[in-house]
């Protein structure tokens, strides 16, 4: 599994269950936020196998359904709930109980084509990190999956800082040549997919297809 998104205005059982999911090896990054305008942001812009939302308003569970693309979601409420796109847990639950459902939903969301999307002729599974064409595929590394994958999403040039921050968590001005080495990196590995990145210019990278 690749990544868990958390809302929750509650920090302590979203660090509660983030650990639990981190220490279990059933994900490998943990996204929390109490922000719900950034959740919905970080879901259009990053690869998640489960959105856990923590007692959602019924406006945010009207913005959950319209934007959660597929990914499982789970609603952990203190109220009786009733939600077509998402598995609602009500409190207090078994910690175990939750932890078994997400381990399912995310297997079987990770084998939909859901989990995967087209660039140019080859398909890209994201949380698998490999691209394929017929019998042939391409093993990317975290980070050159999560760099490819958030430069098809934009669909325009997005500038250094931006991806430093976004894909390493590099504060702004930071001096570093680690984008132009995975860019390089990347380069060689799709050199024959017809898949490219425009030149480092003042406008950034961008993927062409």
């Amino acid at each position: 599994m690749q990544q868990i998104l958390i809302y929750s205005q509650d920090a302590l059982p979203a660090k509660a269950l983030a650990a639990e999911l981190t220490a279990l090896n059933i994900a490998e990054n943990v996204f929390e936020t109490a922000d719900f305008s950034e959740a919905l942001q970080k879901i259009k812009e990053e690869n998640f196998s489960v959105l856990i939302f923590d007692e959602p308003s019924g406006a945010e569970r009207t913005a959950v359904a319209a934007e959660h693309n597929g990914i499982p979601v789970f609603y952990l409420s203190s109220v009786p709930l009733e939600a077509e796109e998402a598995v609602v847990y009500q409190k207090p639950f078994r910690l175990s109980a939750i932890l078994s459902a997400i381990i399912s939903a995310a297997a079987r969301f990770e084998q939909s084509d859901k989990a995967s999307v087209d660039i140019g002729f080859w398909r890209f599974n994201f949380t698998g990190r490999v691209l394929s064409f017929k019998d042939r595929e391409i093993k990317l590394t975290e980070k050159e999956a999560a760099l490819l994958n958030y430069l098809f999403r934009q669909g325009k040039p997005v500038d250094k800082e931006t991806l430093l921050r976004e894909i390493w968590g590099y504060g702004d001005g930071i001096s570093t040549h680690t984008l132009e080495t995975h860019i390089y990196r990347l380069r060689q590995k799709l050199e024959e997919t017809g898949i490219s990145f425009s030149a480092g210019n003042a406008d950034g990278y961008r993927l062409l297809y």
